[in-house]
């Protein structure tokens, strides 16, 4: 049972900060002209960010399970806003913004799949650096 209160309340504090964090950036990026920028600049870094934490950070500092959950489900996952991203896509339907919505939801789709992509590349290319500068290390 105290593991699991554990988990909860390293959840907590990461959703705490990932609610925060995307306080602060919807203050950053505010909507004009009825475009969801705050929205869908949160979904695509988080799509960027996630695979990265998963295959990099992970591994490279050994984090625990309980510091990914509370990275990825915590702090990404409030963070990131699927219920956010179909109102703004619902509303830019409902208001007829055609244009907008096709837009918006291309880049949300797209984008995130294709910086998802990124996210894994990037990984695997600091990956790649850190056993490069170890063995020329370990050469010298």
């Amino acid at each position: 049972m105290r593991k699991r209160a554990e988990v909860f309340l390293f959840l907590f504090i990461g959703a705490f900060i990932g609610s925060n964090l995307r306080y602060l950036e919807s203050l950053i990026f505010k909507p004009s002209n009825g475009f969801p920028l705050g929205t869908l600049v949160a979904n695509l870094s988080g799509a960027l960010v996630l695979p990265f934490l998963i295959h990099y950070l992970q591994d490279r500092f050994n984090l625990s399970s309980r510091v990914i959950l509370t990275l990825s489900t915590g702090v990404l996952g409030s963070y990131t806003t699927f219920s956010t991203f179909t109102a703004d896509t619902y509303r830019l339907f409902n208001t007829g913004q055609w244009l907008l919505l096709f837009i918006y939801l291309t880049l949300t789709i797209v984008g995130g799949f294709a910086l998802a992509i990124l996210g894994n590349y990037w990984a695997a290319t600091q990956a790649f650096n850190d056993y490069a500068k170890k063995s020329r290390e370990e050469r010298s």
